[in-house]
């Protein structure tokens, strides 16, 4: 799967983003600029009216307190059309099919993983600090564990996030990466000006095949949330009035 370009389509949020080879057991989409992205009942059943109208799921959404962390939240179905901001935590998973989950990015990186056999969906918000905390990873081994989830034949999907061409860091965040573990120095490049820059997508695709995913089944979007011309809200281009990117995903 690797790479593909992620489909623009209109939808009444306005601009919505969509992977090209999504699965038919999945629904997956990130709003744009054109929606706000901080969310309020009102905003909440729009998200879900494009669910059920786009790709005919009649969903609950549930979102969570995000905190750049690593803690996994197991979400239980609720009411279609309802929405609910859960507890503190960065990844959010279920079992419940028309169960939505949503991730509020704004330079972070949204990652949606999907085992079909063992009927489980999970969205994870890792940004550098929850790279550090190795979210993703963790994720990975409690679904594992917990849920019959089989890396070597589920898919990972990587949104719309800020890339390396952006991604300019103090040398302390490719320290605390390097503390995690693992082969930091292949996704820093010291070539573009006087600070590092961190590949993120390309760190969690390295996280990922160490997980036992197949790098055929990983799709990236390889769309940069902070260059110039971007569609998509950037805390680092727009400081503290960036609204929100919603990566909304459930099974169907």
């Amino acid at each position: 799967m690797n790479r593909s370009a992620w489909t623009i389509e209109q939808s009444a949020l306005g601009r919505i983003a969509i992977p090209t080879l999504l699965p038919a057991g999945l629904a997956l989409f990130t709003t744009t600029i054109d929606f706000p992205g901080r969310l309020d009942d009102e905003r909440a059943r729009a998200l879900l009216d494009v669910m059920r109208e786009r790709f005919g799921v009649d969903a609950g959404l549930a979102t969570a307190t995000q905190v750049h962390g690593a803690e996994l939240l197991r979400i239980a179905g609720s009411e279609p059309g309802c929405w609910r901001e859960d507890g503190a935590c960065d990844a959010l998973a279920t079992r419940e099919r028309s169960q939505a989950l949503g991730v509020k990015v704004a330079d972070c990186l949204p990652v949606t993983l999907f085992d079909s056999i063992a009927g489980v969906v999970a969205g994870i918000h890792s940004g550098w600090r929850g790279a550090a905390a190795a979210i993703v990873p963790s994720t990975i081994e409690r679904l594992s564990r917990d849920d019959s989830f089989d890396p070597s034949r589920a898919l990972a999907f990587l949104g719309p996030s800020i890339r390396v061409c952006c991604f300019e860091v103090g040398d302390e965040v490719v320290e605390a990466l390097a503390a995690a573990g693992g082969d930091v120095a292949a996704h820093v490049d010291r070539a573009r000006g006087p600070k590092p820059h961190i590949d993120l997508p390309g760190l969690t695709r390295r996280l990922l095949l160490g997980a036992g995913f197949d790098d055929r089944r990983i799709d990236d979007s390889g769309i940069c949330t902070r260059c110039d011309g971007s569609i998509f809200h950037s805390y680092r281009r727009d400081g503290a009035r960036a609204g929100r990117n919603l990566s909304i995903a459930a099974m169907r």
